[in-house]
């Protein structure tokens, strides 16, 4: 793997940037297919996809709505209906950009977000494909799995 696998510490100090101290993280058995609600796809310096990082919905909303302070029942009410707002799908898309330094050191090759897309149509699988899970919990805004995905 040309890029390195995630790890607790710094997986926190993100998420306490966009949720605040009662964040919480810890390593995941993974996320089954079935449940990915959305996919960021991330692409080498050749374009292509390199990497992915995929989430349930409580994880998408509950990142969506934190970064920009939307009340936690918003979060509720997106992971009722199965859909984030325009609002909270803009900031999943910001949160998933910050994520992509989580798999880069000053060894590894450059990636770069490319999409967050419904689904996990675009999500990287394979036998050859590094994979690492998190639960997260961001406090009022609720808890979801996140799992990287790298070539």
């Amino acid at each position: 793997m040309s890029y390195i696998k995630p790890e607790v510490p710094k997986l926190l100090q993100m998420l306490e940037m966009v949720a605040g101290a009662s964040a919480n993280a810890k390593v995941a058995d993974g996320l089954d297919e079935a449940n990915i609600s959305h996919t960021a796809v991330y692409v080498g310096e050749g374009d292509e996809a390199v990497a992915t990082c995929t989430c349930d919905m409580g994880a998408a909303a509950a990142l969506g709505c934190s970064l920009s302070l939307i009340p936690p029942a918003g979060a509720e009410d997106m992971v009722s209906s199965g859909k984030l707002s325009d609002n909270a799908a803009d900031n999943l898309y910001e949160v998933m950009n910050i994520f992509s330094s989580l798999m880069m050191d000053d060894k590894s090759s450059h990636l770069k977000l490319v999409s967050v897309k419904d689904g996990a149509d675009d999500a990287i699988t394979g036998k050859t494909v590094e994979n690492v899970s998190f639960l997260l919990n961001l406090g009022a805004y609720g808890e979801g799995t996140i799992s990287f995905n790298a070539v």
